[in-house]
Formats: structure tokens, sequence, C-alpha cells
């Protein structure tokens, strides 16, 4: 009894081990690898990332009509379902158009909302 007497009293004023989250959170590392940011005008279409993703999440898409005149070629989509984040493809980019960030929030219920387009839709937002 005078054991666990002891042992509580001790854990009573030790600071706790769990945060609060989504209150509180952790500092994310450096080199933490979470969604994808990409930049399309940096884009030169050259599909390295698609060529070297190894879940095959990256696809090779024409942008919409609309956005067709100024963006002609065709561009990644990315479905963060099917992702590994390893990283691959933001190595490989030549000109630092795909960039993991350390956002980690991508629990969904909606399995279309992981599907990142070259160009977000406004009417989607």
């Amino acid at each position: 009894m005078f054991g666990t007497i002891h042992e509580l009293l001790r854990n009573l004023f030790k600071k706790p081990m769990t945060v609060r989250f989504p209150l509180e959170s952790i500092p994310i590392p450096e080199g933490y690898r979470g969604e994808h940011s990409f930049e399309i005008d940096k884009c030169m279409s050259c599909g390295l990332c698609s060529r070297v993703c190894p879940n095959r999440a990256i696809e090779l898409v024409e942008v919409q009509k609309k956005d067709k005149e100024k963006y002609p070629k065709t561009y990644p989509r990315i479905d963060l379902g099917k992702c590994c984040f390893c990283g691959l493809c933001e190595d490989i980019c030549p000109t630092g158009a795909l960039k993991l960030t350390k956002n980690f929030f991508l629990s969904t219920f909606d399995s279309k909302s992981v599907i990142k387009e070259p160009i977000k839709d406004e009417n989607l937002a």
C-alpha cells in the first residue's frame, strides 16, 4: 500500500506525457513529410514525379478547359490516399514545383478530398 501511495504522489506532480490535441500540439520536426504543395507555374511537365512514385499516386492530367490556354501541358494530380510520403517526387523535381509540407491534418471521410488537382477549383473550395 505504501508503494502505491508513493507512486501516486510522485506522478501527481509530474508533467503529463500526453497533449490535449487539437488544442495543443507537439512541435513538428524538420524534414517531416506531410501534404504536398504544388506550384503549377514552376512545373515544366517533365513527368519525373509520376515515374518515380512507387505507389503510382501521381498521375499527369490536363487542366480544365477554362485554364487550358494558360496551362497547355499535363500536370501532376496527387492522390494522398495512395501516397506513402516517401519524398521521392520532391527529390526528383528539377524545378522544385513539388514540396512536402508539415501539414498532417489529412483525415477525412470523403475519399475525393484527398486528391490534389493541379489547379484548385474555386467552386469546390
